[in-house]
């Protein structure tokens, strides 16, 4: 039967006008970073609102996966094709992480306390920071947080307060009964307390990695669910669709393809790891870049220098 016959319509995913409309709203996420960058700086506040934007768009990335978990499941309305697209917009929808992830990038590589060079030492030093003061309750080399630009010097209670401790504190002082306090104190500093309240450090330190992570384990779980068993996902449809992947028509029962997207979801299931890929890449690029304009302002420095000689 031909495909475009047999594909349920459902122009709530598949329509015109909805795809237009989220293409639209991820290219647009580009004008702000346009303006920003200017002036060839990137701010603090900036970078917040970069991360207010990004923390948006990801809300309805959240909202589109979850109907379609629960459109797919039970007595499904949604057909493998149409989770086939949904999948496809996610992935432009977690553009936004992105987009934060390479401007803190670059306001790192430029500031002025404390620069990060465009080394693969430096910049794994800076990430795995927050997990060793997760692990260890103190970072040696010192950190600043990526929102705010508080700068801190490890330890349990060192570097300036952030609002969550500054609400703790203050609940604290405000316990009238001193055996309540008492009761609460040897709670508040046992160890999965302790470590509880690193881990809250550790997800709001930069709420758009923590929100992107969450949205790519989310879609890895849906894009399992669907390549797992193609024909048996959601609702049935007597037809074989044939999608385009690179500008190449494959069928939807191809092996290769499944095979493929299995391994590609399967690298982005677990939470915080799914980041390392990504992270990798566009430090990758990063440093790349930045060798590749040293070198060639190197030879120009030489021919200048030969010229003159």
């Amino acid at each position: 039967m031909d495909p475009s016959k047999c594909i349920p319509a459902n122009p709530d995913i598949s329509g015109i006008g909805v795809r237009t409309a989220i293409y639209a709203q991820n290219l647009l996420c580009f004008l702000p970073i346009i303006f920003y960058l200017y002036d060839g700086e990137i701010s603090l506040d900036e970078l917040a609102g970069i991360q207010d934007q990004s923390t948006g768009m990801l809300a309805i990335a959240f909202a589109i996966l979850i109907t379609t978990a629960s459109l797919a499941g039970g007595n499904p309305t949604v057909s493998n094709y149409h989770a086939f697209i949904i999948l496809g917009l996610s992935w432009m929808n977690n553009t936004s992480t992105w987009i934060w992830f390479i401007l803190y990038v670059y306001e790192r590589s430029t500031a002025e306390y404390k620069p990060i060079g465009a080394t693969w030492s430096g910049w794994s030093a800076a990430l795995w920071s927050p997990v060793r003061t997760y692990l260890h309750g103190r970072d040696p080399a010192g950190s600043r947080d990526s929102a705010t630009g508080a700068t801190t010097q490890g330890g349990e209670n060192d570097g300036e307060q952030t609002r969550l401790q500054k609400a703790v504190k203050h609940f604290w002082n405000s316990l009238p009964i001193q055996w309540l306090r008492a009761v609460c104190r040897p709670v508040w500093w046992s160890k999965p307390m302790i470590y509880l309240r690193r881990f809250t450090r550790l997800i709001l330190a930069a709420p758009v990695l923590t929100l992107g992570s969450i949205h790519l384990s989310m879609m890895a779980a849906i894009g399992i669910w669907l390549w797992r068993n193609p024909a048996r996902f959601g609702k049935r449809i007597d037809c074989t669709p044939m999608l385009t992947v690179f500008g190449a028509s494959v069928s939807f029962t191809s092996t290769p393809l499944r095979i493929f997207s299995l391994t590609i979801y399967s690298l982005l299931l677990v939470p915080g790891l799914n980041l390392l890929p990504p992270f990798a890449f566009f430090l990758f690029l990063h440093i790349s870049y930045n060798h590749l304009r040293m070198r060639v302002s190197g030879r120009k420095e030489r021919k200048g220098k030969d010229r003159e000689v």
